[in-house]
C-alpha cells in the first residue's frame, strides 16, 4: 500500500522539481517482469525514484546495507522495496550476506519481478562511469540458469543526464536502450561461466557510455560546457535542430565530446591553447557578471537597446504578481535548499533532499496559509481560489527573477557599451575568434568521419 502512495506522491514531486523530464525510446520498457533495470548513479536517492516513476510495475531496488542502520530504516525501506547489498569498503564482516541476497533476487526475479540495480556501486555527481561491478550480470545468469534458461529474463539500461541534479528547476533527459536478452548468454554460460559473466557486464557498460555524457576528467569536462555556452546554439542552428528537444541537444554535446578526445590525441597543443583562450573569455564575463548569450546576437547596440526594452515592460507589468508570489512561497522555497546544506555537504545528496524536503514543506504551509485565509474570511471559495494562486504564483515569482537577473544583465551591458565601449568590442572581437576557432575544428572533425567511414 505504501509503494503505490508514494510514487503518486513522488511523480508530481518530480515534475515540478524539474523544468523538464524527457524519455527516449519509452517504448522499449518492458511493462512487466522478469526485469533487471540497470542505470548510471550521479544522484544517490534521485535516481532510483525517478526510473521507478516511469516504469509502470512496481520495482525493487538493490541498494548499499549501510543505509539499514536501525529498526525503523529497515522497516521504512522494506516497505518502499528496498533490498541491502553490503559492500566490502562498508562492512567486510557482512559481505557474506550477499550470497542469500543474491539468492532471494534470483528467486523475485523467477517470479516475474522487476530489479533496479546500479552497478557502478557509487554515487558521485560527475560525467563519468565508473568500474561496472559483475554483480548484475551473475544475478542475471544465475536465475536464468536456476530456470534451464528458459525465463526470458531481460536486461534494460538507462542513461540518466542531469543538467544539474542539485538546481530546482533543472532539467534531465533520461535514455532508454535496447534491452539485453539475458538467454542469448545461455551457451556462454554453462561452458565458462565466468566469461559469460564478463560478457555480459561488457554488453552492459557499452550500452550504458552509449547513453549518458562520458568526459576524461574535470579540465575536460569545464571545457565541453564552455563549448556548448558559446557553441551550441550555432550547431542548433547549422544542423537545423530543435532548441526543445533534449535527445538532439544531447547529441550536439555527445560529439563536442568525441571531437575533442579525437583532438586530444591528434592535437594536444591546440587543444590546450583553446582551453586558454575560452577560459579567458568565460573569466572575463563572469568578472563582469554577463552572460554569454548577451553577445549572440553579436553585441549590437539596437539590438541590446529593444532586448533591454521589452525586458524593462515586462519588469514593470509582473512586479506586483511576483511580490504575491514571493510572500507566499518564498519560506517553503527557501526552506529545502537550507536543510539540503544543513544535512550533507555531498553535492550528490542535495537535489534529492530538496525533493524531499520540498514534497512536505509546501503542502504544509499551503494548508496552513490557506486555513489562516478561511479563519479571516470565511469563505470557502476565496480559500479555493487563494490556494489556487499559490503555485501559480510562486511559478511566475521564479520565472521572473530569472527576468530580473536578464534585465539586470541587459543594462550593465547597456552601460558597458557607452561607459567601455572598448571593452565590449574586444570581448565581441574574442568570441568571434572563438567561434572561427570552432567551426575549423569542426569542418576538420567532420573530414575526419567522412574518411572513416
Amino acid at each position: 500500500m505504501m509503494y503505490p502512495i508514494l510514487k503518486f506522491v513522488v511523480n508530481i514531486s518530480i515534475r515540478i522539481f524539474f523544468k523538464s523530464v524527457v524519455v527516449t525510446n519509452k517504448q522499449l520498457l518492458p511493462k512487466d517482469g522478469p526485469l533487471i533495470v540497470v542505470a548510471n548513479h550521479p544522484s544517490t536517492f534521485m535516481d532510483p525514484v525517478v526510473i521507478a516513476a516511469v516504469l509502470k510495475q512496481e520495482v525493487y531496488f538493490l541498494a548499499k546495507g549501510s543505509l539499514f542502520t536501525s529498526p525503523f530504516k529497515r522497516w521504512a525501506l522494506n516497505k518502499m522495496h528496498v533490498i541491502p547489498i553490503y559492500r566490502q569498503q562498508d562492512d567486510p564482516s557482512k559481505t557474506n550476506q550477499n550470497n542469500k541476497i543474491f539468492e532471494k533476487c534470483e528467486e523475485f526475479l523467477t517470479n516475474k519481478g522487476t530489479l533496479m540495480i546500479f552497478p557502478e556501486g557509487t554515487s558521485i555527481n560527475e560525467r563519468r562511469l565508473r568500474k561496472i561491478k559483475t554483480g548484475t550480470a551473475r544475478i542475471a545468469l544465475g536465475a536464468e540458469a536456476e530456470n534451464n534458461y528458459q525465463l526470458n529474463l531481460q536486461i534494460v539500461t538507462i542513461g540518466l543526464n542531469y543538467s544539474d541534479p542539485r538546481r530546482f528547476r533543472s532539467e534531465l533527459l533520461i535514455n532508454v536502450d535496447e534491452p539485453i536478452k539475458v538467454a542469448d548468454y545461455a551457451a556462454l554460460h554453462q561452458t565458462k561461466g565466468f566469461e559469460a559473466v564478463k560478457a555480459l557486464t561488457e554488453k552492459i557498460r557499452q550500452q550504458l557510455e552509449q547513453n549518458i555524457i562520458i568526459t576524461n576528467n574535470d579540465d575536460d569536462d569545464e571545457l565541453v560546457k564552455n563549448i556548448e555556452t558559446i557553441y551550441r546554439n550555432q550547431l542548433v542552428e547549422e544542423l537545423e535542430l530543435s532548441e526543445n528537444i533534449k535527445e538532439e541537444e544531447f547529441l550536439v554535446t555527445k560529439t563536442i565530446v568525441d571531437a575533442l578526445h579525437f583532438f586530444s590525441a591528434q592535437k594536444p597543443q591546440a587543444v590546450k591553447e583553446l582551453k586558454v583562450k575560452i577560459s579567458s573569455y568565460i573569466n572575463t564575463l563572469e568578472q563582469l557578471q554577463l552572460k554569454d548569450d548577451l553577445f549572440a546576437s553579436e553585441g549590437k547596440k539596437r539590438t541590446v537597446f529593444w532586448a533591454t526594452l521589452k525586458v524593462i515592460i515586462y519588469t514593470v507589468l509582473g512586479f506586483p504578481l511576483y511580490i504575491y508570489g514571493l510572500i507566499n512561497n518564498y519560506i517553503p522555497y527557501k526552506i529545502p535548499s537550507i536543510a539540503a546544506a544543513a544535512i550533507s555537504e555531498h553535492d550528490e545528496y542535495r537535489g534529492p533532499i530538496m525533493m524531499t524536503t520540498g514534497m512536505f514543506m509546501f503542502p504544509i504551509f499551503y494548508a496552513l496559509q490557506c486555513w489562516l485565509v478561511y479563519y479571516f474570511f470565511e469563505s470557502g471559495w476565496i480559500s479555493l481560489v487563494y490556494l489556487l494562486s499559490l503555485p501559480i504564483s510562486g511559478f511566475f515569482a521564479l520565472h521572473f527573477w530569472g527576468r530580473l537577473i536578464t534585465t539586470r544583465n541587459y543594462f550593465k551591458l547597456f552601460s558597458l557599451f557607452y561607459k567601455r565601449n572598448t571593452l565590449v568590442n574586444q570581448l565581441i572581437v574574442q568570441r568571434t575568434t572563438l567561434l572561427n576557432t570552432l567551426d575549423k575544428a569542426k569542418n576538420n572533425y567532420l573530414a575526419h568521419l567522412q574518411k572513416t567511414t
